[in-house]
């Protein structure tokens, strides 16, 4: 938010052509002629010219954790780009990522620890210090686990990957010995998960772009927030620019990524399932599948079954979804979906893609489901330009004592009657804890997470974190004062991730590894801590040693026991402070795992056997059987945890690595015949289901859907004023059709009613998106976001930025989720977002 004149002009100019000259470049044609492009990782004062000091370390804004290098002059972060040596990133970064400036330097962060002194949620506290703060609640803390109830200690996140995710809930969590632990998956992509773990057992995957040659994209904003945004997004575009790869892009809305793709298919809300199945179904029926691929997958009850036998199953099950009946559920073209299908089956290769506009439905796990079998019925599986299961770097880390406590939990986390909890329900929790018959915590600690704000049914959350009859002692540790915030009887100030130790690394494109480090930046300001040091100090209060001191001890030990980092020059700790990442110049791309044949000698370990039932050879010694006869008595299928001694599958008179179960005890086949779920009540095979209450749509009732832009996070970044300044307010899209028949115009204030409540918006009138739905961003109607997210004043905010003189809007957006049901997928989870039906009419 600088002012621009001509001087500041000239100014930048000079300063670019001293960066464009710096150090060995690259040849280029700019301009008038050809000049030396640095590669990046360097950056210049634009008003002196002098070199700023460049610290390697790693997003945190969002999912997809970017490494980038910051830069730092006068012991200030004044710049950060992307890292040029990353083999994830490509040297790029998003707009969020440049914003990550703002989660440091903004007027209303937290900076000192706060204790609620009026009534819960007025919103007044005052400053005390840290140990005041750490005393009580080491004291509290250590009274429930000498009590004999540490499980009344409740930890919930949000975000928290790689060391910020192990030492919180295995090394402190474990050594506690509370086991009442609640995340933000179900919210997020919990269905998803569940439908990979019950297919090929892993739940994260990858798409293979720089290979691929077809894409079929159902519900992935992938242009603008996916989970690994910047890794795929820049080599999806390549593709389609540069090799002409065909992407086909099935949403509600004419999204950035829909925009960009080569044909937008505008699909009813929850109907991408349809569509799914028609694909495959045709695939089926005219012999386009992939025979080979089929020796690997189950399809029928009887693991046995021939290939011929399997590929008669699916047409038989898939008959009746023809394309006309798929038309007409989803508003897609049958002669449409018969070209997709098609073209995808006859590409040398292709991938399926998919996100939250497929699985947060009640029906997504299906979806997902099958997603899964069009991948794998045309050989598009871990293979060059399909759709693969992730590689991702492995560190070892210290785990604290070896000698723990058995760990006690309340069953809050995984909800009412889901199938497989598999990431537990946490968006039920507060439910759970209102309801109060699987017990209640005594003090609910949450952490980089908005329960009030993010789980739908927003008034219910406020209610029940207000009431200190249910929930006695509440505590977070925050960068900014929110929703939540303002209910917690303690306010802990955490350091932003420009101001901590962490080692990371997600999902690799290449499907190589990449190691990644996150170290400060610059010092904290004020007096804010790592959450993960206040953990290591509330140990030694509690007399619980960890074995570590803090975090930059936790990051350095990880370093120096992680295999893959030995033997780099230097050290593994100080070559990683020095270059970010790392990845094996020697490691080949990881494809067509599920067909390593496994040894003899491995099936012949100590404690593996056969099972008969599902062809898999496992080590009952690694379940929880307490015998061997036992174990065989049980079989692989009804043992508990018996999918962590999995070894290999049988098929022929080969034993294979197959598809490794995780989560469940699946066989070790692709299994688009699920037994698991048979066993739950479902329909084994992906199976269309229509959504409850789509069938009474009409007049004035619209489904509501959601969405995420690439400039906000979550709800994580409304504070951040450049992030604001460019996206601060949501008008509701609705089609020109549909809004002409109930009166409405463009502009117009909107009264939207679910039984949940009611939310005022303006109307965006459009025919961008599909008739008889309505779509909110997910990111603002902040009721507490600091000045530059919501217009109010945070506790104990300072002044002291100058850019608050120059912020010229003062509209905030509104939220979508006081309308939404906290109500899950059946067999995952998933909080299905995107079925809610609202009454909408002008206000």
């Amino acid at each position: 938010m600088k002012k621009i004149s001509r001087r500041n002009i000239l100014k930048l100019a000079a300063a670019s052509g001293v960066l464009l000259t710096a150090g060995k470049g690259i040849p280029g044609n700019a301009l008038a002629g050809s000049i030396e492009l640095s590669q990046g990782g360097r950056d210049f004062n634009p008003d002196t010219g002098k070199e700023r000091k460049a610290v390697p370390t790693v997003c945190f804004n969002c999912v997809t954790r970017d490494p980038k290098i910051a830069f730092v002059e006068d012991g200030r972060v004044v710049k950060i780009e992307g890292q040029p040596n990353s083999i994830r990133s490509m040297g790029k970064i998003c707009s969020k990522g440049q914003a990550g400036i703002n989660q440091v330097y903004f007027p209303d962060r937290i900076l000192y620890p706060l204790k609620r002194v009026g009534k819960r949620g007025d919103g007044k506290y005052k400053r005390i210090s840290w140990d005041e703060a750490l005393t009580d609640l080491a004291a509290r803390m250590k009274k429930l686990r000498d009590d004999g109830h540490p499980e009344k200690f409740m930890y919930h996140y949000g975000r928290a990957k790689g060391s910020s995710s192990k030492l919180p809930k295995t090394v402190f969590m474990g050594t506690y010995g509370s086991k009442t632990i609640g995340n933000h998956t179900t919210i997020c992509e919990g269905g998803k998960f569940v439908a990979q773990e019950l297919t090929w057992g892993k739940h994260y995957d990858n798409w293979d772009f720089d290979n691929t040659e077809y894409v079929l994209n159902f519900g992935c904003s992938l242009f603008e927030a996916h989970t690994n945004h910047i890794p795929l997004a820049q080599r999806m575009i390549k593709g389609i620019v540069e090799r002409k790869v065909p992407f086909i892009t099935f949403d509600v809305r004419l999204s950035n990524t829909a925009a960009k793709s080569t044909k937008w298919e505008p699909v009813r809300p929850g109907t991408d399932l349809a569509v799914l199945l028609a694909i495959n179904n045709i695939i089926m029926k005219e012999d386009l599948y992939d025979r080979e691929a089929f020796t690997f997958i189950r399809a029928t009850e009887d693991v046995n079954a021939s290939v011929d036998e399997k590929i008669a199953a699916l047409k038989k099950h898939l008959a009746s979804y023809t394309p006309e009946w798929a038309e007409k559920k989803s508003g897609v073209a049958a002669t449409d979906i018969i070209k997709y299908a098609r073209e995808f089956a006859k590409a040398k290769a292709a991938t399926v893609i998919s996100y939250r506009g497929l699985v947060a439905h009640m029906n997504g796990t299906e979806g997902e489901r099958a997603a899964q079998m069009l991948a794998m019925i045309t050989g598009n599986v871990n293979s060059p330009g399909g759709r693969c299961l992730a590689v991702a770097p492995h560190w070892k880390y210290p785990k604290g004592p070896k000698i723990k406590p058995k760990a006690r939990k309340l069953k809050i986390t995984n909800g009412w009657n889901i199938a497989y909890p598999n990431h537990g329900a946490s968006h039920q929790i507060l439910k759970m804890i209102k309801d109060g018959s699987h017990g209640r915590p005594d003090i609910y600690f949450w952490y980089c997470y908005n329960p009030v704000y993010v789980n739908g049914e927003c008034q219910e959350n406020k209610d029940i974190l207000s009431d200190e009859k249910l929930i006695p002692f509440t505590v977070t540790s925050n960068i900014v004062y929110d929703e939540s915030s303002k209910l917690a009887d303690l306010i802990l100030p955490d350091t932003s991730y420009l101001e901590r130790w962490d080692w990371d690394g997600n999902a690799s494109p290449t499907q190589v590894a990449e190691f990644e480090l996150r170290q400060p930046v610059v010092a904290p300001l004020g007096e804010c801590r790592n959450f993960s040091d206040v953990l290591c100090d509330l140990a030694k209060r509690m007399d619980m040693p960890l074995g570590i001191e803090n975090m930059e001890e936790f990051v350095k030990r990880s370093c120096e026991m992680t295999p893959a980092l030995k033997g780099l020059p230097g050290g593994a700790f100080e070559y990683m402070k020095k270059h970010g990442v790392y990845h094996d110049p020697k490691a080949k791309p990881l494809f067509h795992v599920h067909k390593k044949v496994i040894k003899e000698t491995d099936l012949k370990k100590d404690g593996v056997i056969f099972d008969e039932a599902t062809g898999v050879y496992w080590n009952w010694k690694k379940s929880k059987a307490k015998t061997e006869a036992v174990a065989r008595e049980k079989g692989y299928f009804e043992t508990h945890y018996s999918y962590k001694g999995y070894v290999g599958q049988k098929i022929g008179n080969k034993v294979y690595k197959g598809f490794k179960p995780d989560k469940v005890n699946k066989s070790g086949y692709f299994e688009l015949y699920s037994a698991l779920l048979k066993a739950k009540g479902f329909e084994p095979l992906p199976t269309w289901k229509d959504i409850p209450g789509h069938e009474a749509l009409g007049g004035n009732k619209l489904v509501l859907t959601t969405y995420k832009v690439a400039v906000q996070i979550h709800s994580r970044s409304s504070h951040c004023k450049w992030l604001s300044e460019m996206f601060h307010d949501n008008p509701a899209w609705i089609n020109g059709k549909t809004a002409a028949g109930l009166g409405i115009k463009d502009g117009d204030e909107l009264s939207l009613k679910s039984k949940n409540g009611t939310i005022k918006i303006k109307a965006y009138v459009n025919e961008m998106i599909v008739p008889g739905t309505i779509a909110i961003s997910y990111h603002l109607g902040r009721e507490e976001s600091g000045r530059y997210g919501s217009g109010r004043k945070s506790p104990m905010a300072s002044d002291n930025d100058p850019d608050l003189n120059l912020k010229w809007w003062d509209t905030y957006g509104v939220h979508p989720n006081w309308l939404i049901s906290n109500k899950p997928n059946p067999v995952s989870g998933q909080l299905c977002y995107m079925d809610e039906v609202v009454s909408v009419s002008k206000a």
